[in-house]
């Protein structure tokens, strides 16, 4: 009997409590860098402003619509503006329209799939897209 106990007291030594080490936690440090996409020179972005009754209407508000490239982004449109216009947009909406389905005579067509930009500048902010991109 005298050996059991000694095997039981030998594993209670084992499991001890292992002494927990102290680590100091270094708050990290979250920095924001604006990673900018190099922009392509010979891509045009803004194709034409987009003339309709609707798109007129919203202008006194400081909303302006615009065609634009079918391969362009939020930020590139932004990023355009700015460059054309010298004004940072706060919003970019984009809508993407299918070409429709037309008959010339027997033969049947096709218009082409575009792309329309509603971009909002901030309140007191005007530009003349009427002028020419």
């Amino acid at each position: 009997m005298g050996i059991l106990k000694k095997k039981t007291t030998e594993k209670k030594e084992e499991k001890a409590p292992k002494v927990a080490k102290e680590t100091k936690a270094e708050p990290k440090k979250k920095e924001k860098v604006a990673k900018a996409a190099p922009v392509s020179s010979n891509k045009r972005v803004l194709l034409a402003a987009h003339v309709s009754e609707k798109a007129a209407g919203v202008e006194a508000s400081g909303t302006y619509t615009f065609k634009v490239s079918l391969d362009a982004t939020k930020i590139d449109i932004k990023r355009e503006v700015l460059a054309h216009y010298g004004v940072l947009p706060t919003d970019v909406r984009v809508m993407n329209y299918e070409g429709k389905r037309k008959r010339f005579g027997r033969s049947q067509g096709r218009r082409s799939d575009w792309k329309k930009a509603i971009v909002t500048l901030p309140k007191g902010k005007t530009i003349d897209i009427h002028s020419g991109i």
